[in-house]
């Protein structure tokens, strides 16, 4: 598996906090199956002022680490970029993009999306780039406005839901919107958004086995392998239908035609 949303370098957010928590995260992934990672390091402006910089600094010590270590893991550069006025900006000029590809995973508030939140996403797919929208389950605005969502996967833009979101990490109503969103084919990538040994469980592999066994392991393997894959290669990511997605509430049938589709 490959996870592309960790907070995973040490001492530059509110991630692992030293290399050795980083090298234990690090093992764990790697226990659990996951062979790759690309390191998000916050990049908040006034929080974590982060730049090319810092990120690569950090990213060159973990990597030395890796190899002292023996562990079976690639690791790439990448950020949590927080929208705001100078996103753009900041990408183009600290190429903070993930995996050094046209990709950028992108968050912001939970409780309410700013005014100009469209307004950056489109302007990012104007210079090139391809917007991911990290742990869209935890979205107030989603949640309560499914469309809304939608309307964003019409025009292009991605979509990554947390393994944890799954079973209940961050409390039931966050649990059943990530289901939705899986049921209903709203989901590009899932991934760990790791924070540290005692902030977040990993279940990689537990969700793995879950979309398997629920969905397909076909599903499992574009989810958590092939469309990470896709991104630090810079090839299209895939969707799990082929046609528009629907404005609508979630049709109770559609689990079984994801079924089907993968069987």
């Amino acid at each position: 598996m490959i996870d592309i949303h960790t907070h995973i370098l040490p001492s530059i957010d509110d991630g692992a906090q030293d290399l050795k928590e980083s090298i234990k995260l690090l093992q764990t992934l790697a226990k659990q199956g996951v062979t790759e990672v690309i390191a998000t390091p916050h990049v908040i402006k006034g929080t974590y002022d982060n730049t090319r910089t810092t990120i690569d600094e950090q990213l060159n010590l973990l990597k030395n680490a890796i190899i002292d270590n023996n562990i079976e893991m690639k690791i790439y550069p990448g950020a949590e970029l927080y929208l705001d006025t100078d996103t753009v900006e900041n990408v183009k000029a600290n190429n903070l993009t993930l995996a050094s590809s046209r990709y950028v995973l992108v968050e912001s508030s939970f409780q309410k999306f700013p005014n100009n939140f469209e307004g950056i996403l489109f302007h990012l797919q104007q210079e090139g780039y391809e917007p991911i929208i990290a742990h869209a389950e935890r979205f107030h605005d989603f949640n309560t406005n499914f469309n809304y969502l939608v309307t964003l996967l019409n025009r292009g833009f991605y979509v990554q839901v947390n393994c944890g979101s799954l079973f209940g990490e961050i409390g039931e109503g966050v649990s059943k919107f990530a289901l939705k969103l899986l049921e209903q084919g709203c989901i590009h990538f899932l991934a760990s958004d790791l924070h540290g040994l005692k902030k977040r469980p990993l279940v990689m592999d537990k969700t793995y086995n879950f979309i398997s066994e629920n969905f397909s392991e076909e599903l499992a393997e574009l989810l958590m392998v092939e469309n990470p894959s896709n991104i630090i290669n810079n090839k299209p990511i895939k969707s799990m239908i082929s046609d528009v997605y629907w404005e609508k509430e979630e049709d109770a049938s559609f689990l079984s035609k994801v079924k089907k589709m993968f069987s």
